[in-house]
């Protein structure tokens, strides 16, 4: 395990994220198929691709944004992509006009379109609204000209936030808890110890201390306990 920031550590590895997202978008419409076959059937690079012709480019994040630090991507049910304070309304103007069934929320930190059918999210454009996502943008990696994924040190950060909240469903910290083990299994010897200890500090302030209890407890094969 690193323990010296050395900045973007010549490890983009970009077709590896392109091909995990091509997993996990095709895992996702197999779910859909078989499970909600009246949900809206909305990939995540027809997203990426509609941002990108309106002059957004997102940082993808969620499952899809992290499928490629994983040991292998999985389904999920939405797009999230976090989208520079200058650009948001220009990319919630594209959105709305590329998938115009799609209902709008818009909340202090995200602007979600809905599934009319059932009222799940599917796209969500997440605002740089506190600490970590004001800086996310430097702590990514560009995947072609569309759309950039967390580098694998903000990838952990932003699963670890998820399963410390005091306002996200137990169920779904669980959900985040398995992705952060799965991810510091897969790529512990690449993992800059110090940069992530800096972004979870932007978490709260004994981020620090605590993530890297998990990753150490991870290391060592002990039991994970948040």
């Amino acid at each position: 395990m690193k323990t010296k920031a050395t900045g973007l550590l010549a490890r983009p590895r970009t077709r590896r994220h392109d091909e995990a997202l091509k997993t996990s978008s095709f895992l996702t419409v197999v779910f859909r198929q078989m499970y909600r076959p009246m949900a809206a059937k909305i990939a995540p690079k027809k997203v990426v691709k509609v941002l990108k012709e309106a002059g957004v480019v997102g940082l993808l994040l969620g499952t899809h944004g992290i499928g490629g630090w994983r040991s292998q991507a999985r389904a999920t049910q939405d797009v999230d992509l976090l989208i520079k304070k200058r650009d948001h309304a220009k990319a919630v103007r594209a959105i709305r006009e590329a998938f115009p069934k799609l209902e709008v929320d818009d909340t202090r930190i995200v602007t979600r379109f809905l599934d009319a059918s059932s009222g799940t999210s599917i796209i969500d454009l997440m605002k740089p609204s506190n600490t970590l996502f004001k800086v996310a943008f430097q702590y990514s990696i560009a995947v072609g000209d569309t759309h950039r994924v967390p580098e694998l040190e903000l990838a952990l950060v932003t699963k670890y936030a998820a399963m410390v909240s005091p306002n996200r469903p137990q169920s779904k910290k669980l959900v985040d808890a398995g992705d952060f083990f799965d991810m510091v299994e897969s790529n512990l010897a690449d993992i800059d110890l110090e940069k992530v200890q800096e972004l979870a500090r932007m978490v709260f302030p004994r981020g620090s201390a605590e993530v890297t209890r998990f990753i150490r407890d991870i290391e060592a094969g002990r039991k994970l306990e948040f």
